[in-house]
């Protein structure tokens, strides 16, 4: 079994696993990019829940035989078993608060045979332009292929914008130079944002 077997069999398991206990959640990172035809890069399961989600989540993946631990108190827990590794996100580095329109907005789709709730494209987009960083353009790229590829809810992407509308900004106007069509209302919210 190759390396990107192994980690749709863990997609389909982590998924089952979190619906059977009720668990909402979206799947990130690398899968979702996937998802959406960015690039294929996942190495690991990002799932992201609701804050308040995160302790259960946790613990049903002990139950089914993970090992679990909290990373980082502030927005990560982890498991793993084997060399398989699920992380549990419910804070993206302090970009993007995970929350009930999140989850309710998830797309259904197919990854490998595998069917999951995939984070809204106007979430992963907000966390791309913002996680974007000289050493790390991949991520810029990435907001700008969806932003150009994706039907977009122009307003809750404007109201997930709670941190640097400057970049995200920048990032939807890349966008539109590169054939996004892009309201003239949301780069307006945008720029009122600026001055706020």
């Amino acid at each position: 079994m190759t390396n990107r077997e192994a980690i749709y069999r863990l997609l389909a398991e982590v998924v089952g696993i979190f619906e059977a206990a009720g668990v909402p959640y979206v799947v990130g990172g690398g899968l979702a990019a996937e998802a959406y035809h960015l690039r294929e890069t996942a190495n690991d399961v990002d799932v992201f829940v609701k804050p308040a989600d995160a302790p259960r989540a946790g613990e049903v993946l002990a139950r089914a035989g993970f090992r679990t631990w909290i990373e980082d108190a502030h927005w990560l827990y982890k498991a793993s078993r084997e060399d398989a590794t699920v992380d549990v996100i419910y804070e993206s580095m302090g970009l993007v608060h995970i929350g009930d329109e999140t989850i309710r907005r998830a797309r259904e789709m197919t990854m490998h045979g595998v069917l999951a709730k995939v984070m809204p494209p106007e979430d992963l987009f907000v966390m791309k332009a913002l996680a974007a960083t000289p050493s790390a353009p991949k991520h810029w790229l990435d907001a700008i292929h969806l932003v150009t590829t994706q039907p977009m809810d122009w307003d809750y992407l404007v109201s997930r914008v709670a941190y640097n509308p400057r970049k995200v900004l920048r990032a939807i106007v890349q966008g539109y130079e590169e054939g996004a069509r892009v309201p003239a209302g949301a780069l307006i919210k945008l720029v009122k944002r600026l001055e706020d």
